[in-house]
């Protein structure tokens, strides 16, 4: 079955709004508590400062994710202007990289938060909102890469002006 242009238009536009709502909601995850002690709420970026201070993580890879963690708005704006400037391919790659790191992060400590209610522990509602937007703009992000894929190039497979 063939598509028309109005119809990839229409579903252009239907991933490109998932992706950049599920990078919002991610962002805004990233703002909302993820650890509490005592009174004290810290949202991602003051846990994440936290634990490379206090030298929580001993694996080299989780170290360097702790510390580049505070990109993670910068890099969803970047995706969302890439999107913006129809470079679908670039963002839906740098969206399905960020999705992925920023949905593995919140879906463990979504998993580990089990006691609310206890002095020092992981407050649920920061990683879960930002896996639940992990989950849209990768989503998203595929879909865009997949719609993408089938458009582009000419009948002989090859990009550019036919011989």
């Amino acid at each position: 079955m063939r598509t028309t242009a109005r119809q990839r238009t229409t579903s252009g536009y239907l991933l490109t709004a998932a992706t950049s709502t599920g990078l919002a909601v991610i962002v805004i995850g990233s703002f909302l508590p993820w650890s509490h002690s005592g009174t004290v709420s810290r949202n991602s970026y003051e846990s994440a400062g936290l634990a490379d201070h206090f030298a929580v993580v001993d694996n080299a890879f989780l170290a360097v994710t702790l510390r580049a963690w505070i990109a993670v708005p910068a890099v969803a704006a970047l995706c969302v202007a890439l999107l913006a400037l129809r470079l679908r391919r670039t963002a839906g790659a740098l969206t399905s990289a960020i999705s992925a790191l920023t949905g593995t992060t919140a879906g463990i400590l979504t998993v580990q938060a089990t006691d609310p209610a206890g002095l020092v522990g992981i407050a649920p509602a920061g990683p879960a909102t930002s896996l639940a937007g992990s989950l849209i703009a990768l989503t998203g992000a595929l879909g865009i890469l997949v719609a993408t894929g089938r458009t582009r190039g000419t009948a002989d497979g090859r990009a550019g002006k036919p011989s």
